[in-house]
This record gives C-alpha cells, structure tokens and sequence, in this order.
C-alpha cells in the first residue's frame, strides 16, 4: 500500500463528467473542498483530478493512466477521495534492468538529473510541437501527435545538481486564426486549418479592435463538433447541436486555442536518501495516481559490490 483510501466528508453539490474529461459541477466546491492529485469518485468510476478550473469545472483523467476516461451523467453525487490514494506500482519480476547493483558511492550522490518526465494531461489543439521548459538546467521538447495531443515529454539535456524532482510547464497551443467573414458560414462551420477532435474544448480569442462574431463571446469556451481537417464547428455542450453564426466583418483576428497540456512529476536520478542500503536494489517506478514516484527495495545488502554497467540512474558522481 503506497497510502490511504480515505475519503473527505466534504462533497457539495453533483457532477457530471465527459469522455474529454471535462467535470462539470452544479452547486460544487472544488477550488475549496479538491486538491490537483486526489480523486473523484463517481457512479462507481474513479478520476484523478490534473486541474482545478473553478469551484464548478475541473480536468480529471482515468485513474488508470492511459484508460479512456469514463463518462458520467449529470446530477451525480461523488466523493472525493485523498492522496495519496493505492494505485499499483509497475513491477517488472525477473527483468534485470530493474535490479540495480548499487554501490556506497552511488547510494550517497545527490547529483541528480532527468531521467524522464509523463505527460498528465494531453492537451488539444497543438498544431506542432510546444517548448518545455524545466526548471533548473535541463531541457526538452513537448512533442505532438496527428490528434493535436501532446503524446510525450522529450529530454534533451538532463541536467545536473537536481535534489528534488523540477517541476515542467508545457506551452500553450498555438491559437488557430481565421477570417471572421470569408471562414465563416451561417451554419456554424468555421474553415480552418485543423488540429481539434470532436469533444476538444477551445477557446474563442478575437484581437483587439475586431468584433467578435455573433453569438460568440470573446474569451469563452465551446466544445468541437463535427470537425474534420479543414472546418469545425463549435456546440455549448460535449456533443451538443452546432451553433449558427452570424458572418463578421472581414476581419483576420478571430481565432480557436486549444488546452494547455499538463506535465507530470520529474523522475530524477541520484539515490541519496532513497536506498537504504547497498547491494542489490530492485526500482519500482509508480503508476497512475503516483506515476513518477520511485520506491527502492533492498534486495540483498552488501558492503561491497563490484562492476558498473549503468550510470543514468545510479550516478557515480
């Protein structure tokens, strides 16, 4: 057990969650009673909650990582459950790359560096690859896939001197701009190079001295429908009927931004503080709601130990 299963007392109000991940509540209290890390628990299906939006709009994800996320309908009652909460842990049995020699000089560095870092929530909308940025001084790239998705965390430079894990921040999507005339059609479809799916929520951005289109409103949200590579249109609701638009004037600062796609915990190496004793030590790396966590389990304890066949997670300096 990596911890407990308890669960908070504190649950107002009802929700209602989407296949995007969307949890939308009624009456609820997330910014006050919820926590970036717990877990909602809903019609028997259980989320981790990656971001707080407001008291009534949160992003949750399977708490299996990589599941598809569960819908739920509205007017549920939930509990909130805290972390830590069990997930299980990946063991790979008998597979040697998993089983370290560590040595007394290994086990004392704590010059640490990156060895990788997840990917929590995928984001939508990027049309490209997006910056990484990594505190302390280790670099990398947040690449994207055909989906508009970022799918991994690229390391480029590992770095060094870390002692606790850096924290990552993806950039936002690039806004995909179009013509609030031209593009538009009065039912509702938007041409435009793009990179939403169905159920992606964007956001309507329109430049200064530009007026928005009727009836958007700049800076709100609205879900994709029924898009394809060159239109999309855009619904007040996940799945819900497209909205009709009014054509603007010919005017080229209107534009949709996807959601910022979230980075996970670091996993560093440097063992100091982590092996309690040399020999050979077994690496279990967490999943789900504790990916990026690391537990090391003494196998059989040395006081010396000989050979040195790998340096990324057991640095000798």
């Amino acid at each position: 057990m990596w911890g407990n299963r308890d669960a908070k007392l504190a649950n107002t109000g009802t929700v209602q969650i989407y296949a995007n991940g969307l949890c939308a509540g009624t009456s609820t209290l997330f910014q006050t009673e919820a926590k970036i890390g717990e877990f909602i628990v809903a019609d028997s299906k259980k989320y981790l909650i990656v971001r707080i939006d407001s008291n009534t709009a949160a992003q949750v994800q399977a708490s299996n990582l990589g599941a598809a996320v569960a819908t739920v309908g509205a007017g549920n009652t939930y509990i909130l459950q805290q972390a830590p909460a069990y997930t299980a842990a990946t063991e790979v049995n008998g597979n040697a790359l998993e089983v370290y020699g560590i040595d007394t000089t290994e086990m004392g560095v704590a010059n640490g560096s990156v060895i990788s870092i997840p990917v929590a929530f995928p984001g939508s909308g990027y049309s490209s690859n997006a910056t990484l940025t990594i505190t302390g001084n280790a670099t990398g790239n947040a690449q994207s896939n055909s989906s508009g998705k970022i799918s991994v965390l690229n390391i480029t430079a590992s770095g060094n001197s870390y002692t606790t894990a850096p924290s990552a921040t993806i950039a936002a999507p690039g806004a995909l701009t179009f013509n609030a005339n031209t593009a538009v059609a009065v039912n509702g479809q938007i041409t435009v190079t793009n990179k939403f799916q169905n159920g992606d929520i964007a956001t309507y951005l329109v430049a200064a001295s530009n007026t928005a289109i009727s009836p958007l409103s700049n800076g709100s949200t609205y879900f994709i429908v029924n898009s394809n590579s060159s239109v999309v249109y855009l619904a007040d609701t996940l799945g819900g009927p497209p909205k009709e638009l009014i054509k603007g004037p010919t005017e080229s600062g209107h534009s949709l931004q996807g959601q910022t796609a979230l980075a996970g915990l670091a996993v560093i190496s440097g063992l100091a503080g982590k092996v309690a004793h040399a020999g050979w030590v077994r690496r279990i790396v967490g999943t789900g709601g504790r990916a990026g966590r690391i537990q090391y389990e003494t196998l059989v304890a040395m006081g010396t130990i000989a050979g040195d066949a790998e340096d990324t997670v057991a640095k000798d300096a």
